[in-house]
Order: structure tokens, then C-alpha cells, then sequence
């Protein structure tokens, strides 16, 4: 299957629905090689900017990057747009078109369905990936959270995904020597490794560590296991729907307040972007 993906700045994201998604799983899983699937949200790709290795995983290590926000979505509606030829009408109307596409985005997110499909955010996939791994009796492991997160994660999905094979977890202490945590996996004999350490750190361990490990399929997954243990509460699904989980996020966690300015300065560099373009 060709892999049929999007350019934001950069960054690589695949163009794919959320069931070609749980395809491309099983397929990874069930191929000879070491396979790595990301999230990139906005705060991906504004560190992909800086972050040379970083933009490396996610371009050439990573087999899947799956559009983990509406930001990323927006960005690629955005720059697909036909923009007038007339450089001086382009210099006009492009600011404009800009802030309209910004403005309207939480009123008509299906608009922003183009060229990307969806969103698929990590905190989705992880059932998708639960629900699979049940039919094909595939083990998966746990490996991120706080001391007691990973566990009570791993008990609300073999709750809810009947079948579900959790073969261990491991909380996210990197303190530990690494060969333990790789250890204790290679013990597991999982398929699939979630990691849960947090971007860039979860992305980086797998690209360092997956092909030591008995798991064909590692998938980084941000703060998940704490949306699953019910750590830290979800927003609700209209605004998730509409590209406001952001602001629910950051009402809840107030410290996010300086992650979240990825937000405009996606916007300001894309907004560049589309103007430099002939």
C-alpha cells in the first residue's frame, strides 16, 4: 500500500481515515520489520522547526504519523488553498482568507477535513488499537504514567476491550537503567509497546530502544494513560469535535498556558509559508 501523506512545514503526516489506520497496525505487527507510529500535534510540529533529530524521527524513522490535533488539520487545509497569481492581490487576500479559515474553524470543523481525513488523536487510537489487538490476539505492554497510571490504565481497556491481552507495565521512571525497562518488555512478550513519556522523550526512547525489544509495533501516545485512568478528565466531545480541546485542556491544566502558544506560532509560520509560495 502507498503511503499517501502531507507536508506541514516539514513534518510528514499521513493521510489516512482511522480505519486505514488500524490496517497499517496490523500490518506493522504482522510484517518482519520494527515499526514506529507518532501523534503529531501542533507542539510537534513547532518543534520540528528547532529539533533536527527530532523532525528525523518523525520524517524517516516513523512509519505512521497520525494528525493528532485540528491545528495540524487547519495547517493543511490551509496551504492546499488555491491563493490568487497576482502577487499583489496574493499579499492581500491570503491574510485575509488567513484569519477567516482561524476564525471559522470551531464553526465548520468538516471543512478542514482536506486534504487530511481526520483527526486521530492518541487518546482514540489507543482503543483502536485495543479493539485490534483483541481480535488478533496480539500482547501489548504498557510502558509510561506515573507509579500506579500504567496499571490502572491497563485495567479500564481489559475492562472495556473484552479479550484484550495485557502482557505487563512499566511506569514511566526513566531514572531505571534502560536494559530493565527493555528487559522487562522483552519478559512481557508483547506485539505492541504504548509509551507514554511525553513528546519529545517518548518518540526519541522508541527510536532508540524498539528494535531491542521483542515488540514489532511501538506507538508513542502522549499523556493517554492518564485520559484512561481518569487522571486527568477529557474534554467533552463537542469540543473535541469543533477544535477547542485545546481550551478545555488548558482550563483544566493551567500550565499548559506555555505549551499552548505552539498554537499561534503554527499559525504566524504557515501564514509564511503560503505566502513564499509560488
Amino acid at each position: 500500500m502507498s503511503r499517501q501523506t502531507v507536508d506541514i512545514l516539514g513534518v510528514t503526516i499521513d493521510n489516512v481515515s482511522l480505519f486505514e489506520a488500524e490496517s497499517r497496525l496490523i500490518g506493522f505487527v504482522e510484517s518482519n520489520h520494527k515499526s514506529i507510529i507518532t501523534t503529531p500535534n501542533t507542539e510537534f510540529i513547532i518543534r520540528a522547526q528547532t529539533d533536527d533529530e527530532f523532525r528525523d524521527i518523525l520524517n524517516l524513522k516513523s512509519k505512521l504519523n497520525l494528525p493528532d490535533s485540528y491545528g495540524v488539520l487547519w495547517a493543511a487545509r490551509f496551504l492546499s488553498l488555491v491563493t490568487p497569481k497576482n502577487k499583489y492581490l496574493k499579499f492581500i487576500l491570503t491574510p485575509v482568507i488567513w484569519l477567516l479559515s482561524l476564525i471559522f474553524l470551531p464553526v465548520m470543523p468538516r471543512f478542514y477535513h482536506r486534504p487530511l481525513q481526520e483527526k486521530i488523536s492518541g487518546s482514540d487510537f489507543i482503543w483502536s488499537i485495543a479493539k485490534v489487538s483483541a481480535m488478533n490476539k496480539y500482547r501489548v505492554f504498557l510502558f509510561g504514567g506515573g507509579a500506579t497510571v500504567a496499571e490502572r490504565a491497563a485495567l479500564k481497556l481489559q475492562t472495556d476491550v473484552h479479550d484484550l491481552r495485557i502482557a505487563g507495565v512499566y511506569p514511566g521512571d526513566l531514572t531505571k537503567p534502560t536494559a530493565e525497562i527493555i528487559e522487562a518488555i522483552n519478559r512481557s512478550r508483547a506485539d505492541i509497546v504504548l509509551v507514554c513519556l511525553g513528546s519529545p522523550v517518548q518518540e526519541r526512547w522508541l527510536a532508540e530502544n524498539l528494535a531491542k525489544t521483542c515488540c514489532k509495533v511501538g506507538i508513542g501516545l502522549g499523556g493517554t494513560f492518564d485520559f484512561i485512568a481518569i487522571i486527568v478528565p477529557r474534554a467533552p466531545l463537542w469540543m473535541r469535535r469543533s477544535g477547542l480541546e485545546w481550551l478545555y485542556r488548558l482550563f483544566v491544566e493551567p500550565k499548559r498556558l506555555r505549551r499552548q502558544f505552539a498554537l499561534p506560532k503554527l499559525a504566524w509560520l504557515v501564514l509564511k509559508e503560503k505566502l513564499a509560495t509560488k
